[in-house]
């Protein structure tokens, strides 16, 4: 006899974040003095997100104006077109900047080839730049 294959119902349900962590991952107050756009792509570039991630990413951050709002938004195939990664590899760097709160969608149901995204940096990522650079 074979065991029967799990279905969603049985998966345990999500955690939901606390209120401390949804705290820690809204979007951070720039400082004076600085684009949100410049920050954003400091941040980006020392991360520890995969390659194809901050490429990506770096990619997204071009169209973006000082105040990270995407008014020209290059969609998927834009992305394609200016990295040269296949839509796969796109869609899971877009995935992970969504999950580690890099970017967010006007409307999160929307697929990846027609949403529109902006740029945020997370209150911790900010703050831990911040000291980084406060100690350089």
């Amino acid at each position: 006899m074979t065991t029967p294959r799990p279905t969603p119902a049985l998966m345990p349900p999500r955690v939901t974040a606390s209120a401390a962590d949804r705290q820690l991952l809204a979007p951070a107050t720039i400082p004076g003095g600085r684009s949100l756009r410049s920050l954003w792509e400091e941040t980006v570039l020392h991360s520890n997100m995969p390659t194809n991630a901050r490429f990506v990413g770096i990619a997204l951050a071009t169209h973006a104006d000082a105040a990270g709002q995407i008014a020209q938004q290059p969609r998927l195939l834009g992305l394609q077109h200016e990295t040269g990664l296949h839509v796969k590899q796109i869609a899971v760097a877009l995935t992970t900047l969504r999950s580690r709160h890099f970017i967010r969608q006007t409307r999160p149901t929307d697929r990846y080839e027609t949403a529109d995204f902006y740029l945020t940096i997370p209150k911790a990522v900010m703050a831990r730049h911040l000291r980084k650079a406060a100690q350089a």
